[in-house]
């Protein structure tokens, strides 16, 4: 049976079960729970050599349904003191000591398309990997 003829049949029966309900003056309630889902994916792949000065990253796609928000997060090795990641432009500032930076602290779900790029003071020679996740806030069903 496929996906859309089973949803036709449930949508009937509730429909039939509300009609039913409200001509008797009664009421139906349905409710359920949506399983928590947090992605982040770059959809170009990632250079093996960085540059100095500005390197795009490629396209980020960050969905998060959590009522709550998320933060969008990236694990990457130290880098020089100056180096920044670009998100749509705006620029987001790396610690020196740090080899975590926050992209994104949001309170709110979301489903977004945008341009990554990180700016570098001086090439980085070896291999710079990097590792983009999203961590939703509150309840995790």
């Amino acid at each position: 049976m496929t996906r859309t003829l089973r949803l036709s049949m449930i949508l009937a029966t509730v429909l039939t079960a509300s009609t039913a309900a409200h001509a008797e003056g009664g009421s139906i309630s349905i409710s359920a729970r949506v399983r928590t889902v947090c992605t982040a994916e770059i959809t170009a792949a990632p250079f093996a050599m960085f540059e100095k000065g500005l390197n795009r990253v490629g396209e980020l796609i960050e969905l998060c349904n959590s009522v709550e928000g998320y933060r969008l997060v990236v694990k990457h090795s130290e880098m020089s003191q100056g180096a920044y990641w670009l998100l749509d432009g705006i620029p987001i500032d790396v610690e020196k000591s740090s080899d975590v930076t926050v992209l994104v602290d949001s309170t709110q779900p979301a489903y977004r398309q945008r341009h990554l790029a990180l700016y570098l003071p001086e090439p980085i020679s070896e291999r710079f990997p990097f590792v983009l996740y999203a961590e939703p806030k509150g309840m995790v069903f």
